[in-house]
């Protein structure tokens, strides 16, 4: 029988903070490979033994009475890149989590668990020592040595896309073949959290001297080996039958490639596919009522925003800024766009997070929202812009947003569509004048570094925030690593940011996917993350 679960938030996520690190007496060998094998509640089954590296410690035992050892994904969103460095992208960090580990991995809880390393200390403030799993290979069969991961992590501070993830690394010692050290640039709250990042995955450091292409052959130590990748079409994944926790118990991966949402329904209704990862969520009552299939859909932590660029007029005009922010009915788009599974946010930050509040920022109020507008001296015929969508659910965003703004301000503007990979590339360098879209993060502090800091400017800082004081805040929640002081210090930046109203929030997005009955070990955490080599097929 089949589970439907339509699931609120965990009243409270984690807060990674190093500080809680300490109560270890400093070392995580407790928090190592020894977890009991998680519950997904979805599914309605146990996954795979897991020993807590993000990976199935029993993943190697026989596929289900089924026999089925293949899984196809359809995804509407084709990744840029399958490299670790050259992206931001969430369609790409899906990937990345099939064919690379890093030292960390993030957890059903979204806390900062070791995957392959064994343990660590914290000697001090500013300094951990980690030591490495021992007997570890690349898919090219090498051996993963302490070597590997000083590259790594220096190859995440080079790489333009994942630097803020490099930024809390500090100077990196090879102490001997199976230990790092790391010294820190003052205290780092978030350094845990930026290690399970995909831009500090693990690569042969041999192949990062040579200059390997690894956008056409990733080389990692992760549960599956990409085979092929045809572009615009699939990508084809197979189980690395030497991984270090165990086989993967489904052998063969197909990601296809399906933009529209309505053909992904029906490819999984019809068998072609076996799961959806963005589910058209006008299809979501019809994929519940079917009894073949499992729909899940449970709060996340994608904050997902009109974004607006401050350096191009009008959006300079913090009054401009206001007034838009104000006058869009962000119930009707979350009515529109995702079928109701969503939460509206005026925050400029996901209030999922202890410390957030919208303390400041501008709800929707259309009186108040014409106010704004009288205050920032603009003409409605001068402030017509363009907004950038890059899925069938942006566009539906945008159509709500096009209509509010027409309504409250009389101000005319365009919806333009765009594929994924090149609207990443335009909003990126600053391009643009306004796109849909979102940002999805397992901790406050990486989510405020990669959209608000100025160090992301030309990477992930797309409405290309730059303010001294928001910065100043955004390195003193790192630099705090008592929890009580570190949640005051993002109080104040949240409401410096509301204030500041360099975008337009407008929804917490649930995570929703659906997939066919007999798929064991489901698993999605609120950050988004799945481990495949925990699935494996039973009957229905």
């Amino acid at each position: 029988m089949t589970k439907k679960l339509m699931r609120g938030l965990v009243p409270a996520l984690v807060l990674s903070l190093a500080v809680g690190l300490f109560a270890g007496c400093g070392s995580s060998n407790d928090n190592s490979q020894s977890a009991a094998p998680a519950q997904s509640e979805a599914a309605g089954s146990t996954t795979a033994s897991s020993d807590n590296s993000g990976n199935s410690g029993n993943a190697g035992t026989s596929t289900a009475a089924s026999g089925k050892d293949s899984l196809i994904i359809a995804t509407a969103n084709e990744t840029p890149s399958v490299t670790t460095n050259l992206h931001n992208a969430v369609a790409g960090d899906y990937l990345n989590n099939m064919t690379h580990n890093g030292l960390f991995y993030t957890s059903d809880d979204l806390s900062p668990q070791p995957a392959l390393c064994e343990s660590y200390e914290i000697v001090s403030d500013t300094e951990w020592v980690f030591h490495l799993k021992q007997g570890v290979k690349f898919h090219n069969g090498t051996e993963m040595t302490a070597k590997d991961v000083k590259a790594s992590l220096e190859l995440c501070k080079e790489s333009p896309q994942v630097q803020q993830y490099g930024n809390s690394t500090g100077t990196i010692e090879v102490v001997d073949d199976y230990t790092i050290k790391i010294t820190t640039d003052g205290p780092q709250s978030g350094l845990l959290s930026d290690l399970c990042h995909h831009g500090n995955a693990i690569l042969p450091a041999d192949l990062i001297e040579s200059g390997h292409d690894f956008n056409k052959e990733p080389i990692g130590t992760g549960p599956y080996k990409l085979v092929a990748w045809n572009k615009g079409e699939s990508l084809e994944f197979e189980a690395n039958e030497d991984y270090w926790d165990g086989a993967p118990a489904i052998k063969k991966v197909v990601w296809k490639v399906i933009p529209e949402g309505s053909s992904r329904t029906m490819a999984l209704e019809a068998g072609e596919v076996d799961l959806i990862i963005e589910v058209e969520t006008t299809d979501l009552a019809r994929l519940q009522d079917n009894p073949d299939i499992t729909a899940f859909s449970e709060a996340g932590t994608s904050h997902n925003w009109m974004m607006i660029n401050n350096e191009k007029a009008p959006f300079d005009n913090i009054d401009f800024r206001r007034a838009i922010a104000s006058c869009i009915d962000k119930n009707a788009v979350i009515q529109v766009a995702l079928n109701g599974t969503g939460s509206v946010s005026d925050s400029m930050t996901p209030d999922c997070f202890p410390g957030v509040v919208a303390d400041g920022a501008p709800s929707y109020d259309v009186e108040k929202a014409k106010e704004y507008f009288a205050a920032s001296g603009l003409n409605p015929a001068d402030c017509g812009f363009a907004v950038i969508c890059s899925d069938d659910t942006k566009l539906r965003v945008g159509q709500v947003i096009q209509s509010c703004i027409k309504d409250a301000l009389g101000i005319d503007i365009t919806l333009e569509s765009m594929d994924l990979a090149t609207y990443l590339d335009v909003t990126a360098t600053g391009d643009y004048q306004a796109a849909i879209g979102g940002y999805t993060s397992s901790s406050l502090l990486a989510y405020v570094q990669g959209v608000y800091h100025s160090i992301s400017i030309n990477g992930s800082n797309k409405t290309r925030t730059n303010d001294p004081n928001i910065d100043a805040l955004i390195d003193k929640v790192q630099t705090t690593l008592d929890p009580e002081e570190n949640v005051k210090v993002v109080n104040e930046l949240s409401k410096a940011l509301n204030e500041l109203c360099p975008q337009v929030p407008l929804y917490l997005r649930n995570n929703v996917r659906a997939y066919r009955n007999g798929l064991q070990g489901f698993n999605v955490n609120a950050g988004g993350s799945t481990y495949y080599e925990r699935m494996s097929w039973g009957s229905n």
